[in-house]
């Protein structure tokens, strides 16, 4: 099997309540205040609140960074702040990192950042007071 699917975390008892979903091609997660250097994660997957990737240089966990999902080729950008949930090293020498949104996503600003899938369709916005 694929040695960098091999090195991922997995686990057998679930806690996320959002779907999550496989990210776009070139999808990443630029980590840190937008003037200062930033460390990117490869976007392993993505629901409204919250996401996953693979970095070499992570925050710690339960930080509140700033962060931005961008793709590599292309002008779509969307600002997030993110809250480390946690960060677990894998046998490539990265770390896997699971991190919570400050808001949860709608739709459209996730649409950009994933795999279209017919059969899971992107949550509804949420509903407004």
């Amino acid at each position: 099997m694929n040695q960098l699917l091999d090195a991922v975390p997995t686990r057998a008892h679930e806690r996320r309540r959002s779907a999550r979903f496989q990210p776009a091609f070139g999808t990443v997660c630029r980590v840190g205040p937008a003037n200062s250097r930033r460390t990117s994660g490869l976007v392993w997957d993505l629901s409204a609140t919250g996401v996953s990737m693979l970095m070499a240089d992570p925050p710690a966990e339960g930080e509140i960074v700033p962060a931005e999902l961008v793709m590599e080729i292309g002008t779509e950008r969307l600002a997030v702040e993110l809250m480390i949930v946690h960060v677990r090293p894998v046998s490539t020498g990265d770390y896997f990192v699971g991190a919570r949104f400050e808001r949860s996503l709608s739709a459209d600003e996730m649409a950009p950042f994933v795999t279209p899938d017919a059969s899971r369709p992107l949550p509804a916005a949420p509903l407004s007071a």
